[in-house]
């Protein structure tokens, strides 16, 4: 694989943020492209009601997508769109938020040994610490790191690798309902399978205050509790059968 391209979002608004990736990037000599983010502030309802489906949402998720979420699931597209624009075979997608270990400058030697293994026809390798632990199996060793696939991906956005095909299938979503990183776990929805890089390299810096919540707080939307009892119960089901299915092929 050639050049490994790093994408990063970030809103016009969110200098600072910038500063302080800008600066960790230098550390680590490596260069990227920044994504203009789009803003949860300023959306137009034309916009949202051509990617978002309120319908959906209210059938199949527990509470309204705020527009800062809506926005930030955008803005994720919008980097997608990116990589497929361009030359690359695929990306790395980064939010502003974050901290990069000294390993991060090894994923393009890790990138490009995993396009010569067992595993080259990926879709989404997550790169980033999960908020809460999630088992996984290892695949395969990648010099310094380990492949490992999930029996559920774990949530968060912040880091992750993405192929062309990957984003081929996580922009064939359309209109979506749900947050970008838990629209990744459903992945027999999206045709996304989502593999993981251990040990991670990106963690959230959690010294900014979340853009999202800037514009709304999800947690003072009202709860929608039937409905995440029966999408529970939906993803357990499915998520099971879609791993044997699996193991199957």
């Amino acid at each position: 694989m050639s050049f490994l391209p790093i994408f990063l979002i970030n809103l016009d608004r969110s200098r600072h943020r910038l500063e302080d990736v800008d600066k960790s990037m230098k550390q680590l000599g490596l260069d990227y492209e920044r994504v203009s983010a789009i803003d949860g502030r300023v959306i137009s309802t034309l916009d949202i009601n051509a990617a978002y489906s309120h319908k959906l949402n209210a059938e199949r998720y527990n509470y309204d997508l705020t527009q800062g979420e809506i926005a930030c699931y955008m803005s994720h597209r919008k980097a997608w769109q990116k990589l497929l624009d361009s030359d690359h075979q695929a990306a790395i997608i980064l939010e502003d938020d974050i901290v990069l270990s000294p390993a991060f400058a090894h994923l393009h030697h890790a990138t490009a040994e995993i396009e010569n293994s067992a595993y080259s026809d990926w879709d989404i390798i997550k790169l980033a610490q999960p908020f809460k632990p999630k088992e996984s199996r290892q695949l395969d060793t990648i010099g310094d790191f380990q492949l490992v696939d999930y029996i559920k991906p774990p949530m968060g956005a912040c880091g992750y690798l993405i192929s062309r095909k990957g984003a081929k299938k996580m922009l064939s979503r359309t209109p979506f309902f749900r947050p970008v990183d838990v629209d990744m776990q459903w992945q027999w929805e999206t045709g996304a399978h989502v593999l993981g890089l251990l040990p991670y390299t990106v963690d959230n810096s959690h010294t900014h205050e979340s853009d999202i919540f800037s514009v709304a707080n999800r947690h003072d939307a009202r709860r929608r509790g039937w409905v995440r009892l029966k999408e529970q119960w939906r993803f357990f089901w499915q998520n099971r059968r879609y791993h044997k299915n699996r193991e199957r092929s």
